[in-house]
């Protein structure tokens, strides 16, 4: 359905969005005149520029305009041409109250742009905005190779604060890469024993082996790091004594 307007039906605040956009780029068909066809045309300029609007008001922050955008007709979900909507803007730049805001006013949480990334892929690095927009079902798009090779990335470089933030995200720390290495082969093999540790209290299986048949304490034993086959061993026994108490319990 077409948008119609007759000269004197044109809203106010249309007019002066539009008055202020002539101004700026002087589009010399608007003055006085608010004919039909010129309210058309308006309009559809309107709604052209919105993803624009809509996409910068999230950049700034600022929420105010971007109410205003929405009071004016514009689409909460609204894409520009990568795809791109105001969520995806605001959860990149870990913008907590302007996704807040958006979810609100019923942003979609799972859409996708050209790319096919999320709101959440783009928010992975803030912690507080992933656990909200999970919180409302969002989801990576990611397959578990993808995720796992990500999760090895990140334990190589030691950053179990990213590891976290992937975890609430959706990946696991029991996800393989191409090579079926675990992030618990990764740490093991690099030699940080605070990262495996770590590794181990989020639920890393000791018994996972690589596609060459390598648990993470054959790693260990292979180039010569005694303290972690040490670490590896004695969790192996910790853990196998958990499960024989616990299947005698519940025998």
């Amino acid at each position: 359905m077409g948008v119609f307007y007759s000269k004197r039906k044109i809203p106010d605040d249309v007019y002066r969005f539009w008055s202020a956009v002539a101004s700026s780029v002087r589009l010399g068909w608007l003055g006085t005149d608010r004919t039909d066809k010129v309210a058309l045309e308006m309009k559809v300029c309107q709604l052209a520029l919105f993803p624009l609007l809509l996409n910068d008001s999230a950049l700034q922050g600022d929420i105010v305009g971007l109410e205003g955008h929405l009071q004016q007709g514009a689409d909460v979900s609204t894409a520009d041409a990568r795809g791109r909507t105001p969520l995806h803007v605001a959860a990149g730049e870990g913008d907590l109250e302007m996704v807040e805001f958006l979810l609100q006013k019923g942003a979609e949480v799972n859409c996708r742009d050209v790319e096919r990334e999320t709101p959440l892929r783009d928010a992975i690095r803030s912690k507080c905005v992933v656990s909200l927009l999970v919180s409302k079902g969002a989801h990576l798009e990611m397959s578990p190779v993808e995720l796992g090779t990500e999760m090895c990335c990140l334990a190589f470089l030691g950053d179990s604060e990213q590891m976290e933030v992937w975890k609430k995200a959706g990946a696991c720390f029991n996800f393989t890469d191409a090579d079926g290495r675990t992030p618990l082969h990764v740490v093991v093999s690099s030699n940080q024993p605070e990262m495996v540790k770590f590794c181990i209290c989020n639920g890393s299986d000791l018994e996972l082996r690589d596609a060459y048949n390598n648990l993470p304490v054959d790693d260990a034993r292979r180039l010569g790091y005694e303290d972690l086959v040490k670490m590896l061993t004695e969790e192996a026994q910790r853990q196998s004594q958990k499960r024989a108490a616990k299947r005698t319990l519940e025998d």
